[in-house]
């Protein structure tokens, strides 16, 4: 025991010893540009700058950028793992030869007139029989197989190489590729510096490669590559923005009414003129108002608003499209605010209010204390003006603060945002400069507000309804470049002074003066209107002793039916004819105050089962094949046939949607598919979507909504799987996807969109938003499984709807069965065998 006590402390004084001599060698030299350099050896020309074979010598040099720098002196040392010195060298080459496969260390002082600079570097011996550098070695990590930023296509021949990193050639390497598909099946092989292969099938592949080079060292690669479909790679050919010819730039679409411009579509790939194009422009109702085949669109929207464009992109040389979808704000000259000679009285109660909630903030009342707080004076005079909320006092109050700005030991304040409603994050939402903050000593309350209110700016030159945004901005350096913008959603980041204001009238005397306001929607049970059929609509609220008028009018305004005024039963009616339009409801309340609400209905013709439906496929082309296929919502096909003159007659013997494909074949053996979907009716009237009598469909749809809401107030900049963990695995158990994660999500003003998978060909969720409600529900008669895709009707809070573009899929709407949360417990092991439990609640996935 006591000589292996002196034994250790020998080799401790040892090791000491030699680093301890080692620093001080490097503490007693410093850098110098006329000195600075590296230590460098031939074998980097193999990407391995540390490695050198064992009992081969090898020159180590001293230089920048591959070259000696003159004037030097050289003192090398050359150490093992040990540390134990091995040899030693005095000029510009030292020759070293390591005798054992591990690391070496290489140090050198270089001297000149001016002082000396101390460099060392760790050389690994490798065994020549044995030699494998690591990738990470390699070319500093550098040597990889090109996988290219665009992905790879099925069915196209790709060249498959190793990356080019600094140096790298590939005549100094031999190489042996190979390629196994999803199954771990070999498929193919290489053995030239760039391997061809073609993906066929979507799936994960796997790459192989073993590079070695001419010193026998070899250095394996592995990738995994899923290739994509030819359309999503070729995708950024069609990439590319809308704009007008009064700005053809992508700052997004900015409009005046009665203004004529001219969209057009600006590429970013393939030129503008290779492509086809389908323009369709929507309302703020989601009505379509006009269409064009054209490469430009001519446009002159009637009023001010938020209207939205749609445009389907397609390139004839592969039939590839994109579709894009894009917000049109159109502003206008003659706001109401500009003769209503009580917009700036009411303007001025609205400030009020304002300035007496940042005030108090400023003195030091906590957001809590201010959300508690009884209604003030500033509030009840503005109480009147106020279009829709409680009116009892104001809620959801925050203030902003400059957390690093203080006054008398308080952070300065740079704005606030509260709502009418506690239901709502916000209608107010206002920015004020840099902050204001306040000193008793030095300032009075009343040039505190003076402040405040000289720093608020509201311009109503875009005001139009209380029911929207209207959105005030400006900046500090804009001078009198100042901006005035009205959207939905809160968007004041670029702004240092500005706000957000909704359901506050500042024209009194021109819209709906009831209080309490008459808040309610348009309710149609059964969801799908059908020719034919008896429609019962009813008007949902919670405003008593109501009467109502109810009109049916078509697209174009023109009034069809009436029904008896001030009725308190449903209005019912038959549609003759498939077609959109618009159901109407005035309510009246007791003391004759009224308001009107309107629904976009889209009625649809009667298709019954056991009633043949001929299809005509219709084409210029000649001497074509044709297979006819019906698919049922299972994916069963129940019918098929063949012939060369293009009609098909199918039969339904069931209610319920299917899929009627084609497949044409010309001369050239060249295949085409078409599909179109069928709706089947029982004729009974009632709609036949499962949705109708699943009883656990409510709860899927209420957990959808839900998501849904949570997603829309997303923070910018965080993680939606965070922010809406608990939302999204309430869901997930319902939905196809194998993972509690959405992928590709967008959240901007007109609509929220995402995906269930990381790399599917859309998105399986998209929404538009409404500029004057939530997202309350989506209309899901059409439902028939969560395979296809379902165009769905939104529903906003308002009782205003949007038919077009909204669509879901890889969702359960009918699940057999419902999904409860497992309860469990993550049991801690600790070290001495003890528990610790913590108990969490899943959803089942």
């Amino acid at each position: 025991m006591v000589n292996d006590l002196k034994i250790k402390k020998y080799w401790i004084i040892t090791l000491c010893m030699v680093f301890c001599s080692l620093a001080s060698f490097a503490q007693e030299c410093t850098d110098s540009w006329n000195r600075s350099g590296e230590i460098y050896f031939k074998n980097e020309v193999y990407g391995d700058p540390k490695g050198t074979l064992i009992n081969t010598g090898v020159n180590i040099t001293y230089g920048k950028y591959g070259n000696p720098i003159s004037g030097l002196t050289y003192e090398w040392k050359l150490y093992d793992a040990n540390g134990t010195l091995v040899d030693t060298g005095n000029s510009i080459n030292f020759l070293i030869l390591l005798t054992k496969a591990e690391d070496y260390k290489v140090t050198v002082k270089v001297t000149n007139s001016q002082g000396c600079s101390y460099t060392e570097k760790i050389i690994t011996g490798r065994d020549p029989n044995a030699c494998i550098v690591p990738a990470e070695d390699r070319f500093q990590g550098s040597f990889d197989i090109e996988t290219y930023w665009r992905g790879i296509p099925v069915n196209v021949e790709t060249p498959l190489k190793l990356s080019n990193p600094s140096g790298y050639n590939e005549a100094n390497f031999t190489f042996k590729w190979k390629l196994y598909n999803a199954a771990g099946s070999l498929i193919s092989t290489g053995i030239q510096p760039t391997f061809p292969v073609t993906f066929t099938a979507i799936e994960e592949y796997r790459i192989e490669l073993e590079a070695k080079d001419l010193r026998g060292c070899i250095t394996n690669l592995t990738q995994l590559v899923t290739p994509i479909e030819t359309c999503i790679y070729n995708g950024g050919e069609r990439s590319g923005y809308i704009a007008t010819d009064n700005s053809p730039y992508n700052n997004g679409l900015t409009v005046y009414a009665n203004e004529s411009n001219n969209l057009s579509f600006y590429s970013n790939g393939k030129p503008s003129e290779s492509f086809t194009y389908k323009w369709e422009l929507f309302n703020a109702k989601g009505v379509s108002i006009s269409a064009s085949e054209g490469a430009n669109f001519p446009m002159t929207l009637p009023s001010g608003g938020t209207y939205m464009i749609h445009l389907k992109i397609t390139d004839p040389s592969n039939g590839c499209e994109t579709d894009m979808v894009q917000g049109i704000l159109c502003l206008i000259t003659d706001s109401c605010t500009n003769d209503n000679p009580k917009s700036q009285k009411v303007k001025a109660l609205y400030e009020d209010l304002l300035v007496n909630l940042i005030s108090r903030s400023i003195q030091g009342e906590t957001d809590a204390q201010i959300n508690a707080s009884a209604p003030t004076a500033e509030f009840i005079a503005l109480k009147p003006y106020i279009t829709n909320g409680r009116k009892d006092k104001i809620y959801n109050y925050v203030s902003k603060s400059r957390n690093y700005t203080e006054v008398s030991g308080r952070e300065k304040i740079t704005g606030a945002r509260f709502s009418f409603s506690p239901d709502r994050e916000y209608d107010v939402d206002a920015v004020i400069g840099w902050g204001v903050g306040y000193d008793s000593k030095k300032t009075t309350i009343e040039q505190l507000k003076k402040t405040i209110r000289d720093s608020l700016y509201t311009d109503f030159g875009q005001y139009m309804t209380s029911e929207e945004f209207i959105t005030s901005c400006k900046s500090r350096y804009s001078g009198e470049g100042k901006m005035s913008k009205k959207k939905d959603g809160s968007d004041l980041d670029y702004c240092d002074f500005g706000s957000q204001i909704r359901h506050i009238d500042f024209c009194p005397g021109t819209g709906v003066t009831c209080d309490p306001a008459i808040i309610g929607f348009i309710d149609n049970r059964s969801q799908t209107v059908f020719t034919h059929e008896d429609v019962s609509f009813k008007f949902t609220t919670t405003a008593t002793n109501l009467t109502y008028s109810w009109a049916v009018a078509l697209e174009s305004g023109e009034i069809i039916n009436t029904s008896d005024p001030d009725i308190t039963v449903p209005y019912i009616y038959k549609f003759k004819y498939e077609g959109t339009y618009f159901v109407t409801v005035t309510a009246k309340d007791p003391t004759g105050c009224s308001k009107t609400f309107s629904r976009l209905i889209s009625v649809r013709d009667t298709h019954c089962e056991n009633t043949p439906y001929t299809f005509k496929f219709e084409t210029a082309d000649t001497i074509l094949n044709y297979e006819w296929k019906a698919t049922d919502t299972s994916g069963h096909i129940v019918n098929t046939q063949s012939n060369t003159n293009g009609t098909y007659t199918f039969t339904p013997t069931e209610a319920g949607n299917y899929e009627i494909s084609l497949a044409t074949t010309n001369a050239e053996n060249c295949v085409t598919v078409f599909s179109k979907y069928v709706q089947i009716t029982s004729c009974g009237g009632n709609p036949v979507s499962c949705t109708q009598n699943s009883l656990l469909t409510p709860k899927v749809h209420s957990l959808f909504i839900s998501l849904i809401n949570k997603l829309v107030t997303t923070p910018n900049e965080t993680d939606v799987n965070s922010y809406a963990l608990n939302e999204i695995i309430a869901l997930a158990s319902y939905t196809t996807s194998s993972r509690a994660k959405i992928f590709n999500f967008v959240n901007n003003s007109t609509a929220v969109s995402f995906s269930f998978s990381q790399n599917g060909a859309e998105n399986d969720i998209f929404l538009p938003k409404s500029a004057s409600g939530s997202i309350s529900g989506i209309d899901l008669s059409k439902y028939f499984g969560s395979q296809g895709t379902t165009q769905v009707i939104t529903n906003y809070s308002d009782g205003s709807n949007n038919p077009a573009g909204g669509f879901v899929r890889n969702i359960d709407f009918c699940p057999a069965v419902e999904c409860f949360p497992t309860i469990g417990k993550i049991n801690i092991s600790r070290a001495n065998g003890a528990n610790k439990s913590s108990t969490s609640n899943h959803s089942k996935i």
